[in-house]
């Protein structure tokens, strides 16, 4: 592995000097006598030279990123013609694609951290399908995936960050790291699912936060900024569309709205809405409790094996609807003074069906097949053939709202302050129901992992379709909630110094409170015996999909019983049969032990408060900037859960608990050339544990007593409010070249020594004398975290034409970890979600009304988690391959294409070794077409 890392980054470096030298060598080639041609051109640059010197000249040295900089809007475009002598030369306003890059290019090149950016190619035009898979153009950050788009990032292998929407904090309905309510745990209905990419203008990564930045953020920062009115000036904009997702073969459809008004010089007002429907699907392999060690006698009593009790062959079909909405006022009455008002909202609702047929490929094994790792291959199961049925309705929502002031207060002190309220809410009612072969009949299974992606399946002795043969034994009514609620203000002022280098004094503080509840109520009924589906035909009907992964699995039946979700409306709905309706879950289920275990409130209060020094002067005849400063964080905690007792008596659990931090940082900036800029900065960073690992609630489970003689011991699941915050100390170091028009080349290399992070472990504890081992997150020590990024963004101006209109831009991230963390084979685990290799590649042609985008994610197979057998469960590499369109028929009508999952990628993951196969699911391609109306 390292040798091809190595050869990868010599790869990239080489194809990154290969590019660049000839543009370099162009702008350092001697002078040649000056033709009309050329004297045109020597105005063009020196126009552009004049730009970058004002760009340059900013105050606070700071790109505002609203219109891209000087150079962002009068410079001649790549693709325009050379002046023929004696013609004057019109400027050209660059747009789209090339304007978005550049606007990127100068927030990094003129912030002082270590910054990145992506800025949408027009009003309602993030350049991918969602926030998440935006940010995966940033080296260094890389996407987990759910139903079939990105749903969460990790930033340099790490997922505990910071989310702010215009400045400011918003978290999950689950608390902070949280990723939304989902049974599947695939992150669908998270933070990163629930921002309409159509209301961002601007996303801004920090990687390296100053000590003014919120803290919290392990990995980096994401900042989510939306249009202002005075910015923007008098728009009117909508844009109507349809989408089709292949593998349903469904059509949706979109609307993007924005308003946009001066009311005066000193007043603007804004609002924008959009709205989508989609019909999704994925279907493939799935498994719910794993890979499990087990003993196969036929083949060695002593050596253990791997096999999965719980293949599921699953089709996923489903309905989501998302509307946004944000809106905002912004009034500066005079110079020196100005007041913004604006609230972000956004709504998810989702009616998800999941069908799947399981059994346990370890039961009543023969004929088994292992790979050289003990894994389980093919064989035959003599085991009960489960037909499941799931209907999931989900409501997802966020509100986030503020009101900011900036103001100068003297000729050497200004300031700001905001206050900020937020609100998230998420609730997911679950019906589910198993129906299983009756008793007297005998199924089995005959089966293949190694036939195809998916396996050969071959189902014995049982007809799912037959009524006659089925009986319901599991049913499942829950309704899972969850709301986090956050206040927070803050204070904010700059001294000016002019003290030689002292250039300026940054200092402040914040207060922010966030409340977190979740008080699900889980209903689940096993009545004795089971029920007949013969007395269940009113609830029952025939799933049936014939195209179902059409050329997969062999030998599975595409159409068995299952229930109906018009009937299926939950367990109350069955009075005929009291076994189910008159169950004590189903009558109440806020009583069951599993309700009240998983019930809690977490109460936090963070007051933070810090000191920046600002300098600005010269080394060696160049620029130096940068700053110092301390931020300090104390942190205030009260969980209140439920403590359960073997006996199914429950008491409240309360714990408290208070955390001080000081947070160093520095950085310093520093122009090696008037293009070249070296940047350095070290800090410590800490962030504190995701909400829903510090409930207070534990679960006890009673030890086996057999002859006076403990022959299991007790065990139990509980949270851990006593957890420490993950902490770290980090260096930074990055060389950046900006040349030519919107091009740059940057290669930075960063590490971060993690003194505390958490993970799952079991523990020993004593209640009532009796000892149980207890499955806890806990603090772990010695962790690691290091990498290098790479970026090149070049337009091929310098090319001529038709080819002028071409241009790329690539990243390459390597990031790697250590911890000590170990699986069952004894191998040495990374953190979750961390890939090794990460590639982005976007190739574009931008000319005249056309535009067209082409783009290539790739990232490295990577950890999930750990399995109930102890062995890393890893997702496989994935690459994901998408395509843009856009032509401008007039400023005011432009056409747009899209294309997304152009490969028709599979999500495969295995558990321990690559033939452990796990999951493997297909989402089909999807396509978009929209009209675009401006005024």
């Amino acid at each position: 592995m390292a040798k091809r890392v190595i050869r990868g980054l010599l790869a990239s470096t080489v194809l990154t000097t290969g590019a660049v030298l000839p543009v370099i060598a162009q702008e350092n080639a001697p002078p040649v006598p000056p033709t009309a041609t050329a004297a045109a051109a020597a105005k063009v640059a020196a126009n552009q030279a004049a730009d970058d010197a004002a760009e340059q000249a900013k105050p606070d040295g700071k790109d505002d990123g609203k219109d891209g900089g000087k150079d962002g809007g009068k410079k001649t475009d790549g693709g325009t013609k050379p002046a023929e002598a004696g013609v004057a030369l019109d400027r050209v306003e660059i747009t789209g694609i090339r304007k978005s890059l550049e606007s990127a290019r100068n927030q990094k090149r003129h912030a002082t951290q270590f910054v990145d950016s992506i800025v949408a190619d027009d009003i309602g035009k993030l350049p991918d399908r969602n926030l998440a898979e935006s940010l995966s153009r940033v080296s260094g950050i890389q996407v987990d995936r759910g139903v079939g788009e990105g749903t969460n990032i990790s930033i340099r292998g790490l997922r505990q960050n910071v989310t702010l929407f215009n400045g400011r904090e918003i978290v999950d309905a689950t608390g902070r790291g949280g990723t939304g309510l989902d049974q599947l745990g695939t992150t669908t209905y998270g933070i990163m699912a629930l921002v309409p990419s159509e209301l961002i203008a601007n996303l801004e990564v920090t990687k390296l936060a100053g000590a003014d930045q919120v803290s919290g953020g392990l990995g980096g920062i994401v900042d989510i900024r939306s249009r202002l009115p005075l910015d923007d000036g008098n728009q009117l904009v909508g844009k109507a569309g349809l989408t089709y997702d292949q593998l349903p073969g469904k059509y949706g459809r979109e609307f993007f709205g924005l308003v946009s008004r001066k009311l005066s010089p000193q007043l603007g007002v804004l609002a924008s809405i959009s709205h989508d429907v989609r019909r999704l699907s994925q279907q493939g392999l799935d498994t719910f409790s794993g890979y499990k060690q087990f003993i196969d006698l036929s083949r060695s009593a002593t050596v253990p094996v791997f096999g999965s009790q719980d293949l599921r062959a699953s089709d996923i079909q489903e309905h989501r609807r998302k509307t946004g909405f944000n809106a905002a006022v912004q009034w500066r009455p005079k110079p020196g003074f100005e007041l913004v008002a604006d609230t972000f909202a956004s709504r998810l609702e989702s009616a998800r069906d999941r069908y799947w047929i399981a059994f346990n490929a370890t039961s009543g094994l023969s004929n088994a097949t292992y790979s050289a790792n003990n894994i389980l291959l093919s064989g035959r199961a003599v085991t009960p053939v489960l037909a499941n049925t799931e209907f999931a309705d989900v409501d997802a929502t966020i509100v986030s709202s503020a009101l900011r002031a900036k103001y100068v207060i003297s000729d050497t002190l200004s300031g700001s302050a905001e206050v900020s309220t937020g609100r998230s809410a998420s609730s997911y009612h679950q019906r589910y129901m198993r129906l299983q072969p009756r008793a007297g009949l005998s199924s089995s299974v005959d089966f293949d992992l190694t036939q195809g992606p998916f396996g050969a399946f071959s189902i014995n002795g049982v007809d799912l379709a037959d009524p006659t043969q089925m009986s319901q034994s599991i049913m499942f009514d829950s309704d899972f909630s969850a709301v986090t609620g956050n206040k927070a203000a803050r204070l904010d002022f700059r001294k000016k110094l002019e003290m030689g280098w002292l250039d300026a004094a940054d200092f402040g503080g914040r207060v922010s409170r966030l409340r977190s509840e979740q008080n699900p109520l889980v209903a689940d009924i096993r009545p004795a015996g089971g029920v007949p589906a013969t007395q269940l035909s009113g609830f029952l009907t025939t799933y049936s999909n014939p195209d179902f992964a059409s050329g997969h699995f062999d030998g599975l039946p595409r159409s068995y019983l299952a229930p109906s979700r018009d009937a299926f409306t939950g367990c109350k709905a069955f009075t005929a049969i009291p076994g189910i309706s008159q169950s004590g879950p189903c009558l109440n289920p806020q009583s069951t032990l599993t309700s009240i275990a998983s019930t809690f409130t977490i109460k936090e209060t963070i007051t933070e408060g810090y000191g920046k020094l600002n300098f600005d002067g010269e080394l060696f005849g160049r620029g130096l900037t940068g700053n110092v400063g301390l931020r300090a964080v104390k942190r205030r905690l009260s969980s209140i859960g439920n403590l359960i007792n073997p006996d199914g008596s429950t008491s409240p659990n309360t714990a408290d608990r208070t955390d001080k931090e000081w947070l160093p940082s520095a950085v310093a900036r520093y122009e090696l050339t008037p293009d070249t800029v070296l940047r350095l900065g070290a800090a410590k960073v800490v962030s504190f544990p995701n909400t829903a690992d510090l409930n207070n609630g534990v679960r006890l489970f009673a030890p086996v007593i057999t002859g006076g003689v403990i022959t299991q011991p007790g065990t139990g699941t509980g949270g851990s409010p006593q957890l420490q915050a993950f902490k770290a100390t980090q260096f930074d170091l990055s060389i950046e070249k900006y040349f030519g028009r919107q091009a740059v080349a940057s290669l930075g290399v960063f590490d971060k020594d993690i003194s505390t992070y958490i993970i799952q472990k079991q523990i020993s504890e004593n209640y009532g004398g009796v000892d149980y081992l207890v499955n806890r997150k806990v603090n772990g020590e010695g962790a690691k975290v290091r990498g290098a990024e790479l970026l090149l963004q070049l337009p091929f101006y310098f090319l001529p034409e038709p080819f002028s209109g071409f241009g790329t831009m690539a990243t390459y991230s390597y990031i790697d970890s250590k911890t000590p963390v170990r699986d069952a084979a004894g191998r040495q685990l990374t953190f979750p979600g961390l890939s090794t290799n990460n590639v982005n590649l976007i190739g574009y042609y931008e000319q005249g009304p056309l535009s067209v985008r082409l783009a290539m994610n790739w990232r490295d197979k990577y950890l999930v988690s750990l399995s109930s057998a102890n062995t890393g469960i890893y997702n496989d590499s994935y690459t994901d391959l998408s395509a843009t369109l856009r032509y401008d028929f007039s400023r005011q009508v432009s056409l747009g294409l899209e294309a997304n999952n152009l490969r028709n990628s599979r999500q495969r993951t295995h558990d321990g070794s690559v033939e452990g196969l796990r999951t493997n699911a297909m989402f089909g391609r999807i396509f978009k077409a929209n009209v675009t109306m401006k005024y």
